[in-house]
């Protein structure tokens, strides 16, 4: 090859060169930004304490429940033919989402020791034991009721009077878990 061809060449890639790098910097763009975006609140109150959980077990002692008891028994004091109620009180006020709830009795015992089904101790959700709350801007409360009754065993005379003496002077306590979340609608 002469030399000026080689000079030829040489000038031709460097053209060939700046070429590709011009149009390369010509469609090539780079840019920066940010973006930010509100997430919606969301409050939840059960039986006026603020949750920072989905779920939260509650226990329920006798001093809890609102009796209407037997009137065979003496003031204070619950026997077989009682009955009662729970009241929770869900309070999703300030929230800006549908709230669903589900509501659990998980035990019921006396004394520390898990209630036997001989005794007709029972404890049942007056209504649903689910539900949601819709998002409106005030009022998101909902009152969750549980019936409690003491109906005494459901068996003949002796067993059921013993087993009414084995509760007798003993402490109730009703464990209620709730757990609500964002109720997505699906």
């Amino acid at each position: 090859m002469k030399k000026g061809n080689k000079k030829l060449l040489v000038v031709a890639l460097l053209l060939l060169i700046t070429a590709t790098i011009g149009t390369y910097a010509i469609y090539r763009v780079t840019s920066t930004g940010t973006s930010s975006v509100d997430t919606a609140a969301w409050k939840i109150k059960l039986n006026g304490t603020e949750q920072t959980s989905t779920t939260k077990t509650f226990t329920f002692t006798n001093s809890n429940i609102n009796w209407t008891k037997n009137t065979s028994a003496v003031a204070n004091k619950i026997a077989p033919g009682s009955t009662g109620t729970i009241t929770l009180e869900l309070d999703a006020t300030g929230s800006e989402v549908n709230v669903a709830y589900d509501v659990n009795v998980k035990s019921i015992k006396i004394d520390g020791t898990a209630v036997p089904n001989t005794t007709g101790f029972t404890v049942a959700l007056n209504s649903s034991d689910t539900g949601k709350l819709a998002y409106a801007a005030e009022n998101m409360k909902k009152n969750i009721v549980l019936d409690v009754a003491w109906a005494g065993a459901d068996t003949d005379e002796a067993t059921k009077d013993a087993a009414d003496i084995d509760i007798n002077g003993k402490t109730i306590a009703i464990e209620v878990e709730v757990t609500v979340k964002q109720d997505l609608g699906a």
